[in-house]
């Protein structure tokens, strides 16, 4: 059996008597062309139980919009400058976002975890002014948000 495929167990969480860097996953981020009609197909295909209205966020040069659906998901719609390459690409998948007690301690112990931080931590126009920084890592670009 190749590596690739091998069936050996996958190690889960941190290590014994760890503590878990990344809390649970906020929203996904999705990168979009046209913010008002992707706002427009979730409505029509899902049952969205909030809706923040559209925002521009200055720091992220991006209009965001945070659509929470029925079952608890939270989808932040994404278009802008922030964006652009990715959906001129045709990508929209742009990040998962997870809420951390301390955006400056997260960003500490992922350090050690191959993750780089992209843009630095930075109030929050979406929420309230809450912080957020923005990392890549080996699963892509992650979102932190302060509780």
């Amino acid at each position: 059996m190749s590596p690739a495929t091998s069936d050996a167990a996958v190690p889960s969480g941190a290590p014994d008597g760890a503590v878990p860097v990344l809390g649970p996953v906020h929203h996904v981020g999705v990168a979009c062309r046209d913010l008002e009609a992707a706002r427009r197909w979730v409505h029509d295909t899902h049952t969205v139980v909030e809706d923040s209205g559209v925002v521009y966020d200055p720091h992220q040069k991006a209009d965001l919009c945070l659509l929470t659906v029925e079952g608890g998901a939270n989808i932040e719609l994404v278009a802008g400058e922030a964006v652009a390459s990715l959906v001129k690409k045709g990508h929209t998948y742009y990040h998962l976002c997870y809420e951390v007690p301390s955006v400056a301690d997260a960003i500490a112990g992922l350090h050690g975890h191959q993750c780089l931080v992209v843009s630095p931590p930075a109030p929050a126009v979406l929420f309230g002014g809450r912080t957020v920084a923005f990392l890549y890592g080996p699963t892509g670009l992650i979102e932190l948000l302060e509780t």
